[in-house]
C-alpha cells in the first residue's frame, strides 16, 4: 500500500508541477473505505511532508485506521464530506481514492466542481473495472494511476473517455500463474511489431516488391470513399495501387490519386491466377486486397469479389464489403473492420442475434463470436479498438482519438491496413506462404495505432477530417519507421 501511495504522491506532484510549492495550492483527497482510501491517506501524508497543503474528506463510515494515523501524524486533518462544502471548490488537485476495484454500480458518488483536475487512484470512481461501463456521475480523471496491471475496464466501454492518461505501477506483483485476457498495443509495441520482419535489403526493392494492393471500392452513390482509401494507401507508400471502381467515378479517382492504375474484371482474374503460382512478393501482380469502401450493396460487383474471397491472398474488408463476405470456413486470411452496428449485422447473418447495447457492454465477447463465425480476424472500431482472431486471442488498441469519429475516417484505416497487408517485409511471408491469422491480427493493431496517432496529431493543430488525416500520413509513417 505504501508503494502505491509513493506512486500516487509522485504523480500528484508531477501534475501540480510546482517547485517550490506555490501559495494557495491545495490537494484534496476523497477518502473511501478499505485499501483504496488507505492509498489516498498515505499519499496525502507524503504531500504534507513535502510542504503541500492538503485536506481529506471522509466519504465512508470508516477509513483505513493505520493510514489515517500516519496522515494525522504528518499534520493532516480528516473531516466528513458532508461537513466540508468549500475544500473541493478550492482544490488545485483532487485525489479520487474512494472505491478502486471495490466500486459497485449505484454506489453514492460525490459531486465535484466542473473542470476539476482529478487524479484517480487505481481507477476513476464510478467505472466498472471489468466491463468499462461508467455511471453518469463518474469522477472524470485527468490521470489514472493503476496498480499491479492494466484492468480491462480502463480500456473498454467508457473507460478511455473517463480515465485520462493511464500510468501502470507494477508493485512487483507475481502474475506468473495468470493468463491475460488480452494484450494492449500502443505506439512502442506497434513499432516492435512492424520491425519484426524488416531488413536492410528493403532499401533495394522495386515497386512490385514494396507491395501491390488491389482496391475494389466506390459507387456513384458514394464516390468519395474509394478516393479516400486510395489516397491513404498511396500516402502510406504502397508500391503500386490497382483500382477496380465503376466507370462513372474512375475519372474522379484518377484526379484524386493519379498514381493508381485501373483494374478491370479480366485483369483481376489474371492477377488471381498469377497469385495461385506465387501468392506474395515479386511474382504476384497483386499481393493483398482492400474491399468495400463506398460500394453500393444494391449493385455490387459480386462476381469478381466472390473470386477474390475464394483466393488465399490477404484482404481487409470494410463497409459494404462486410455485407458480401461469406460466413464459415475460408482459406483467405481476412481482417473484417466493422463498427458496432456492422458487427451486429455480421453476427445476425451468422445466426447470432445480439443488440448493439449487448455489444457495447461486452465487446470482446461478441467480437470473438464474429471472428469464429467468419474464420477471420475482426477489428471492432470505436473509442477502443478490439482485434480478435478465430482462436480467441485478442489485442486492444486504446491509442485512439475521439476526433476520428468523422465521415471517411474508416476508409483511411482501410487504406493503411491494406498497405500493411500488401508488403511482404511486414507480413513476413513470400512465395506460396499465406499470412497467419496471428500476423494479420498484429498488423491490424498496428494500423489502428497509426490511425489513432493521426487523429491526435491532426487535432493538435485544428479540426479533423478524413482528408486532413491523409495529408498527415507521410509524416506519421516516417515516425513508424517507413521510408
Amino acid at each position: 500500500m505504501k508503494q502505491a501511495a509513493n506512486a500516487l504522491a509522485a504523480e500528484a506532484v508531477d501534475m501540480l508541477g510546482e517547485q517550490p510549492v506555490a501559495p494557495g495550492t491545495l490537494v484534496v483527497g476523497l477518502i473511501g473505505p478499505g485499501n483504496n482510501g488507505g492509498d489516498g491517506l498515505y499519499a496525502l501524508a507524503q504531500l504534507e511532508d513535502q510542504g503541500y497543503a492538503t485536506a481529506a474528506l471522509q466519504c465512508a463510515s470508516s477509513v483505513h485506521s493505520d493510514a489515517l494515523s500516519v496522515y494525522e501524524s504528518a499534520g493532516g486533518r480528516i473531516v466528513p464530506y458532508s461537513q466540508d462544502n468549500q475544500s473541493l471548490a478550492d482544490a488545485t488537485l483532487i485525489i479520487d481514492a474512494l472505491y478502486g476495484l471495490g466500486y459497485r454500480s449505484g454506489a453514492e458518488l460525490p459531486r465535484i466542481p466542473r473542470g476539476s483536475r482529478v487524479l484517480a487512484c487505481d481507477l476513476p470512481s464510478g467505472l466498472n473495472p471489468e466491463t468499462g461501463v461508467a455511471d453518469d456521475m463518474v469522477l472524470l480523471a485527468e490521470r489514472t494511476v493503476t496498480f499491479g496491471a492494466m484492468k480491462s475496464g480502463l480500456l473498454t466501454g467508457d473507460g478511455p473517455l473517463v480515465t485520462g492518461e493511464i500510468i501502470v505501477v507494477p508493485l512487483d506483483f507475481d502474475f506468473s500463474g495468470q493468463t491475460p485476457q488480452t494484450h494492449m498495443v500502443d505506439k512502442q509495441v506497434a513499432l516492435e511489431l512492424l520491425d519484426a520482419h524488416r531488413s536492410w535489403r528493403d532499401a533495394g526493392r522495386h515497386k512490385y516488391q514494396r507491395g501491390v494492393l488491389g482496391l475494389i471500392a466506390g459507387s456513384s452513390l458514394y464516390p468519395g470513399a474509394a478516393q479516400l482509401t486510395a489516397r491513404a494507401a498511396v500516402n502510406c507508400g504502397v508500391g503500386l495501387l490497382r483500382t477496380h471502381v465503376p466507370e462513372d467515378i474512375a475519372p474522379l479517382l484518377a484526379v484524386a490519386a493519379p498514381e493508381t492504375v485501373p483494374l478491370n474484371d479480366e485483369q483481376i482474374r489474371e492477377a488471381l491466377s498469377s497469385a495461385r503460382r506465387y501468392l506474395h512478393g515479386r511474382g504476384a501482380k497483386i499481393s493483398a486486397w482492400a474491399i468495400g469502401p463506398g460500394l453500393d450493396s444494391r449493385t455490387p460487383p459480386t462476381g469478381v469479389i466472390a473470386e477474390v474471397f475464394a483466393s488465399r491472398q490477404p484482404a481487409v474488408i470494410d463497409a459494404s464489403g462486410l455485407e458480401l463476405v461469406p460466413a464459415g470456413p475460408s482459406e483467405q486470411p481476412r481482417v473484417l473492420t466493422p463498427h458496432a452496428k456492422e458487427l451486429r449485422m455480421l453476427l445476425r447473418r451468422a445466426g447470432v442475434n445480439v443488440t448493439i447495447e449487448e455489444i457495447t457492454a461486452d465487446p470482446i465477447r461478441w467480437t470473438r463470436w464474429a471472428a469464429l463465425s467468419y474464420n477471420a480476424v475482426v477489428l471492432l472500431k470505436g473509442p477502443t479498438n478490439y482485434i480478435v482472431a478465430p482462436d480467441g486471442s485478442s489485442l486492444v488498441v486504446s491509442h485512439t482519438a475521439p476526433q476520428l469519429a468523422t465521415a471517411g475516417s474508416g476508409d483511411v484505416l482501410t487504406g493503411i491496413l491494406g498497405y500493411l497487408l500488401s508488403d511482404s517485409s511486414l507480413t513476413g511471408v513470400n512465395g506460396l506462404q499465406t499470412v497467419s491469422n496471428h500476423r494479420m491480427m498484429e498488423l491490424a493493431a498496428c494500423a489502428a495505432v497509426i490511425h489513432g496517432h493521426l487523429g491526435r496529431t491532426a487535432a493538435l493543430v485544428g479540426t479533423v477530417s478524413a482528408s486532413r488525416l491523409i495529408e498527415r500520413l507521410p509524416e506519421a509513417m516516417k515516425e513508424f519507421g517507413f521510408k
